[in-house]
């Protein structure tokens, strides 16, 4: 279990998430959303120990601001809002290193190691990456083996900010689909940002909403009452929304304004 307890962080005068508390458990995957500034990124660098918080973050009753980096990385893979550019190495190369927490020191993948990349390239569908550089992929595709390379690590916890962001609708459905299998199979645990309402309801099994620094939802994707209050207090009293074979629907009622006299 990954419990986050009375979380605050702050930066400089300003304060960005405001006493959060939630308790994660394996084999979910937790959609976080909420307008641009409500604390979505900074939640996930709290938890990765990236910025200094008030409050505890503990994962199956272990602090992790006891855990060094190297043990970490052992429980928990992170997948960065955007990919990092002028990486040369081949797709297979960079998803090797995922193992890179289990080596010595002066240590380097192997053939083993290898072999494994390109299997789980191939098992996300995306064998054809095999032999090329990260440096001549598009924007999805590396998006796919940022995946492939939290895979990879073997934790069981993912860490995914933003992940769809710019991905063509096909490559959102792919990728969230992988994703959840992957969550499912391992029985691992993911919290993952995300900015679509209707994405996150239909692969997601648990929504967080933030506004403004709080959590003021914590639902069960079925809650769909209460999905609606959530949604209308994030993104205003316009949102509509229905309910269609299992999927959700979203619309805006467009404000009429008075003409002036």
């Amino acid at each position: 279990m990954l419990e986050i307890k009375g979380v605050t962080v702050r930066r400089g005068k300003k304060l960005v998430l405001r006493d959060i508390s939630l308790s994660l458990i394996r084999g979910q995957l937790t959609g976080v959303l909420g307008l641009n500034g409500a604390g979505k990124t900074t939640l996930i660098h709290a938890i990765l120990g990236f910025c200094p918080i008030a409050g505890m973050i503990e994962l199956d009753g272990h602090s992790l601001a006891q855990m060094g980096a190297k043990e970490r990385a052992k429980q928990m893979a992170y997948v960065p809002q955007s990919n990092q550019t002028g990486i040369r190495f081949s797709v297979e190369d960079f998803v090797s290193m995922g193992v890179t927490a289990y080596l010595g020191a002066f240590s380097r993948p192997g053939q083993v190691e290898m072999e494994r990349a390109k299997a789980i390239l191939s098992d996300l569908g995306c064998g054809h990456l095999i032999g090329r550089g990260m440096d001549k992929i598009s924007g999805g595709e590396g998006r796919m083996a940022y995946l492939a390379r939290a895979v990879m690590q073997g934790a069981l916890w993912l860490l995914l900010d933003e992940p769809v962001a710019s991905l063509d609708f096909s490559r959102q459905h792919t990728f969230l689909t992988h994703l959840r299998e992957y969550v499912r199979q391992k029985n691992a645990g993911c919290l993952m940002t995300i900015h679509d309402p209707e994405l996150a309801y239909t692969y997601c099994d648990r929504l967080v909403f933030l506004h403004r620094g709080q959590v003021v939802a914590d639902l069960e994707a079925g809650q769909q009452t209460e999905l609606g209050k959530a949604l209308q207090t994030v993104y205003g009293e316009q949102v509509t929304m229905d309910f269609q074979n299992g999927k959700l629907i979203m619309g805006w009622a467009e404000k009429k304004f008075e003409k002036s006299p």
